[in-house]
């Protein structure tokens, strides 16, 4: 799926034999399948590579990913120097949070490691989006990231 999101062939090569080649091939057919653009998921792939070149460099094995290692990584990106990966947007922040969703749904995480539960009146908003409005799940899940941190803001 990688070559529905790339348009170079040596990009795409060097993306599957890199050494987590398999998850971001995985990771790419995810996101096309939900509905994300061939930018926006391209975008995101790239997220989820630096996310695991820092991973590697840092001695951090795929099965130990968990939400306060995604909090350790987005304190590098403050600072990161890593070679050829640019500035960070911060709305790419959903692209590592999007891969950790797929990592969980792969099983490719400790059994330790589970999602936090969405609060009903989420699942119910989601519900009615995908039925009423037609939504795709990668629109739905940037909503849910606000609405999230709204509901708990007003607890």
């Amino acid at each position: 799926m990688l070559e529905h999101v790339f348009g170079s062939h040596e990009r795409i090569q060097e993306l599957r034999e890199g050494p987590q080649g398999s998850l971001l091939e995985g990771f790419a057919e995810e996101l096309c399948r939900t509905g994300y653009a061939k930018k926006a998921a391209r975008a995101r792939i790239r997220a989820a590579e630096h996310l695991l070149h820092w991973m590697q460099r840092e001695g951090i094995p795929i099965s130990d990913v968990t939400e306060d290692l995604l909090e350790r990584f987005h304190q590098h990106l403050e600072r990161c120097r890593c070679p050829g990966f640019g500035p960070i947007r911060s709305d790419l922040f959903t692209g590592h949070r999007l891969f950790l969703n797929y990592l969980r749904s792969t099983g490719s995480l400790s059994a330790s490691v589970e999602p936090n539960q969405d609060p009903p009146l989420l699942v119910r908003f989601r519900q009615w989006m995908r039925q009423v409005r037609g939504t795709c799940a990668g629109t739905l899940y940037n909503y849910s990231l606000s609405i999230q941190a709204l509901l708990a803001h007003l607890g």
